[in-house]
């Protein structure tokens, strides 16, 4: 497997027609998919094993539009995957977004396989977002580079 490059670069998301971004520290991504419509915007790339998506709707769920009801809304999907390690399930909320980690387990080819999956989930501007970032079997210097994108996040 290819290590994640170590050299990391401020990456601007804009979302179009919207007036605002997404910003934050990663290795120089390779877009892989962006999508734009006039209520949804996608963004995927990656570096190697390290891998953002960015996802911009409108809200998927009833209830006020907060950071939390984000994070219930997209775990009421997403916490059936089989895959997840529910033990490795973490979840936590400031004024600036809901952050949602776990582990999702599984073999390729005869070889376990983790993948370290980080979602930040938050309203802004009557939409809702879900900037997921994830690596494969992510080594110490894959999981500092989690805590620098995590440090460097924020959006307006």
């Amino acid at each position: 497997m290819l290590p994640v490059p170590s050299m990391a670069e401020m990456t601007t998301l804009t979302i179009p027609d919207q007036g605002w971004g997404v910003t934050f520290d990663a290795p120089p991504l390779r877009p892989v998919r962006e999508a734009d419509s006039n209520d949804h915007y996608m963004y995927y790339g990656n570096a190697n094993l390290f891998t953002v998506a960015l996802y911009v709707d409108t809200p998927a769920c009833d209830g006020a539009d907060t950071h939390e009801n984000v994070l219930t809304c997209f775990w009421s999907k997403t916490g059936k995957e089989p895959l997840i390690n529910q033990a490795s399930v973490q979840k936590s909320c400031n004024s600036q977004y809901c952050k949602l980690s776990y582990d999702l387990e599984n073999s390729f080819q005869g070889k376990s396989i983790t993948q370290k999956h980080w979602h930040f989930l938050f309203a802004y501007r009557n939409k809702w977002a879900n900037l997921h970032v994830f690596v494969a079997n992510p080594s110490a210097q894959d999981l500092g580079t989690l805590e620098k994108f995590e440090q460097s996040f924020h959006y307006q």
